[in-house]
């Protein structure tokens, strides 16, 4: 970050020169911005993963358990007691009254019916013409006219006078029918108006009393009082035990009885007996709704049962078996935490992430060599460490369940599968041994503090990410991280094992149990960097060794195309390719990138192929009817195309970026010299001064090279194509111009902004030379066939031994001042 602050410095002073907008300080800038937001929001994210072991106890203790030390309230409590609260809740639920609806028109009905049944056969006797009354359905019983008289409404506009009534007719007004011992009795007493009075008295006083519709529900308040409710008028009223109410047969079973008190005679009492019984109908219904209501009501109405505690108060002592009162209070002091100490630890853990994180990187820049990372870099490293630590939470909530039924399955040994070795070795593959230690360092300390503070589990990821990061460098094959994963495992299990048998209470299920989750814990870890290694690559554009060796095959789409198109640069970038991977590993760079980023970085060519001489074959060359600043634009040109084919194709930012490095900000001097030249021969011809050459218009945009494997790809790829100038490349001819070529480039400045040294440069020209020296090898000259007197007829040529062709450009070889023409273009 020092360096972003001193890029930020310079960008400002330049910002107060060219005024208040500068790209270049907004570029500067928003880098800072985006990483002071990353580390921001990281720090928050650790601390909301790691605050709740500090706020929420994870000890559990349980019922009939020993308490193996004194515990005592930290702050006044006051805790809900359920189980005594559910039962005063039910109590007072049960003690809810039944409610009954009592329909007073039921009985106004049933009378209602008998006096409009006796009136109509009275005025019948009179030989009056009469229609049906006007009766709803309730009246009759649940029946409607149609329904009795088999007949249309009788009281509409257009009935016609009802029929000379016979028994029928009187069955039907009444809703049942009449045995002809009764209806011969009312015949003979002309329906007289004192039997119908005795029935309605009857009717009365078995409705007064109650009849219920099912007796068995009414059984169920046996000793509680019941609460009558008045339909029509909402009264209430309470009926206290025992409740004598009847049900239909037994209220008939009592009319019956009541009615041989009423009745004259014999016939007189079986009529009263038989119509009264008949026109009975239930009057009290049990109400379930409003009964659930009024008990759902009197059940929340009931204040929770609280046990009050004051802090320091001892819930329970050393050796004390643990009951439930004592259960519950130990639960509510673990739990009641207090809001300002969450939010106090939460800040706290907060500022730790970050302090953590800042020094870290600050530290890393500053003190460790060769460590380049990214905005990006830190993006993916931040998002991995934050996947991991919630995969750490999560297990621990899923430890928290299977540990409630299960001696032997504790936390801590469900946390031994948890892989966070993962993370070390996809830092370790992307990112290399030395980024992975730090990363790993960091993960342990708050997976640390993540389980409880554990310094245990602490030395047991940091060991086991420390393996992981050397069993899976380097990583060039996909069954690299499997194999780092079973190592892991089996290092796990070694202390796993040694860390129980130093426990007081020790068992060989445990250990065992241990070991074998260590052991899938570090084989899970191999399989998901297997997994995610390629969606990392693809969406964060990483190259892998594994990435870097498919894309080195010849099969590859690109090496294909450029094979057919450009031949010439195809076998200058396999050359080159061959130099740079030796010249990489003599100082210790990466020498599969170099090698694979120099098969490709000359790609660009493949749009105009003909323009460069590699791929000129005895045909015109193509600059010679074109202005200079026309060619030094075709040849620049193939630099920002190269790297537009690169990132359609995929190849990953590591290679995209030696692609626009690879010529750094170079001088193209031959077309410059000859636009120079025209400009003279113009103003000699017109007579008149042209305008200036521009020099910027002949030099490659740059940026530079960054790294050590682009450099060595911009100095393999001027020595190659130097070489190929000389028109006797002996060694001593190719030491010479090798040593020239990297001294000129060196004084150019284009070095400046990687990491090669001096003595970097020494072991890269040393190997160059051994390289360039056996491609450029001398032959042995074939004798001519014109001049094989002494060769014996059965002598075959061979074919390693090639005549050598004339050199077209020999004439050309040697400029005035005695050095070599390079015939490269671009090249000074």
């Amino acid at each position: 970050m020092d360096k972003d602050k001193k890029e930020l410095e310079k960008s400002k002073a330049k910002k107060k020169n060219a005024g208040w907008w500068n790209p270049l300080w907004c570029s500067v800038e928003q880098r800072i911005c985006n990483k002071a937001l990353l580390l921001l929001g990281l720090s928050l994210a650790i601390a909301l993963l790691v605050t709740p072991t500090f706020t929420i106890s994870s000890h559990q203790h349980q019922l009939g358990e020993i308490a193996d030390q004194n515990i005592k309230a930290t702050q006044d409590l006051l805790i809900e007691d359920e189980p005594a609260t559910q039962k005063k809740r039910k109590e007072a639920a049960n003690q809810s009254p039944m409610v009954y609806d009592l329909d007073q028109r039921v009985a106004e009905q049933s009378i209602q019916r008998l006096e409009s049944a006796f009136e109509a056969m009275r005025n019948h006797r009179g030989e009056k013409e009469i229609t049906f009354p006007q009766q709803d359905s309730t009246f009759l019983g649940g029946y409607s006219i149609a329904e009795l008289r088999r007949l249309p409404d009788m009281n509409s506009p257009n009935a016609s006078p009802a029929a000379t009534l016979e028994k029928e007719d009187f069955e039907t007004l009444m809703g049942f029918a009449v045995p002809a011992d009764v209806f011969g009795n009312l015949q003979e007493n002309e329906f007289s108006k004192t039997i119908e009075r005795k029935v309605a008295a009857l009717l009365r006083d078995a409705y007064e009393q109650g009849i219920v519709v099912n007796k068995a529900s009414l059984m169920q308040a046996h000793g509680e009082s019941v609460l009558l409710r008045h339909r029509e008028t909402n009264k209430e009223y309470f009926s206290p035990p025992p409740h004598t109410f009847p049900d239909l047969e037994e209220a008939r079973r009592l009319v019956k009885m009541e009615a041989i008190n009423q009745g004259q005679s014999v016939r007189e009492t079986m009529t009263l007996s038989f119509l009264a019984s008949r026109l009975l109908r239930p009057n009290l219904s049990f109400n379930l709704e409003e009964t659930e209501l009024r008990r759902e009501r009197a059940h929340t109405e009931v204040r929770p049962v609280y046990i009050q505690v004051k802090q320091n108060e001892m819930l329970v002592r050393e050796g004390q078996r643990i009951g439930p009162q004592e259960l519950l209070k130990l639960n509510a002091n673990y739990q009641q935490t207090s809001v300002q100490k969450q939010l106090l630890a939460f800040f706290t853990m907060f500022v730790f992430a970050a302090i953590c994180l800042w020094v870290t990187h600050r530290v890393s820049h500053h003190h460790i060599p060769n460590l380049r990372l990214e905005y990006q870099d830190l993006l993916f490293l931040g998002i991995l460490m934050v996947f991991l630590l919630l995969l750490g939470r999560s297990a621990m909530a899923f430890a928290g369940m299977i540990a409630e039924n299960n001696l032997l399955l504790t936390n801590r040994v469900v946390i031994y599968a948890i892989p966070f070795s993962a993370g070390a070795m996809l830092a370790c593959i992307f990112f290399g041994v030395t980024i992975a230690l730090i990363f790993s360092l960091l993960l342990t300390l708050f997976a640390g503090l993540l389980f409880g503070k554990d310094f245990g589990l602490f030395l047991y990821f940091l060991i086991g990410s420390l393996v992981a990061a050397h069993a899976v460098s380097p990583c060039r094959n996909r069954m690299i991280p499997i194999r780092a994963g079973a190592i892991v495992g089996c290092t796990s299990v070694l202390l796993i094992v040694l860390h129980t048998m130093l426990t007081d209470q020790f068992t060989w299920g445990q250990a065992f149990l241990g070991a074998m989750l260590g052991f899938s814990g570090g084989l899970f870890a191999g399989i998901l960097v297997t997994g995610f290694t390629p969606l990392a690559e693809m969406l964060f554009g990483y190259n892998t060794d594994i990435k870097l060796l498919e894309l080195a095959t010849m099969d590859q789409p690109l090496m294909q195309e450029l094979m057919v198109q450009a031949p010439g640069t195809y076998h200058h970038s396999i050359i080159v390719g061959n130099m740079v991977e030796a010249a990489a590993k003599s100082i210790g760079a990466n020498s599969l990138l170099a090698k694979v980023a120099a098969y490709y970085h000359d790609i660009g060519k493949i749009k105009k192929p003909l323009y460069f001489i590699e791929n000129q074959f005895d045909c015109e060359n193509r600059h010679e009817k074109l202005a200079p600043s026309m060619s030094s634009l075709i040849l620049i040109s193939h630099v920002k195309e190269g790297v537009e084919l690169a990132r359609q194709h995929r190849l990953g930012r590591d290679i995209v970026d030696i692609i626009s490095q690879h010529h750094g900000k170079s001088f193209i001097s031959f077309f410059y010299k000859k636009a120079l030249e025209a400009r003279e021969r113009t103003k000699n011809t017109k007579g008149q001064d042209p305008p200036p050459i521009n020099m910027d218009d002949y030099r490659y945009p740059g940026p530079k090279p960054q790294t050590r494997e682009a450099g060595l790809v911009m100095l393999a790829d001027v020595v190659e194509a130097a070489c190929r100038s000389l028109t006797d490349p002996t060694p001593a001819r190719i030491q010479g111009m090798v040593n020239r070529l990297i001294n000129n480039i060196f004084t150019d400045g284009q070095l400046d902004e990687c990491e090669l040294t001096l003595k970097d440069l020494h072991h890269i020209a040393k190997r160059f030379n051994q390289i360039l020296a056996t491609i450029h090898h001398k032959r042995i000259e074939y004798p001519s066939t014109a001049s094989s007197d002494v060769k014996g007829k059965g002598d075959v040529p061979d074919s390693n031994h090639r005549e050598p062709k004339a050199d077209k450009d020999k004439s050309g070889a040697l400029r005035k001042d005695g050095k070599t023409d390079l015939k490269r273009l671009g090249i000074h």
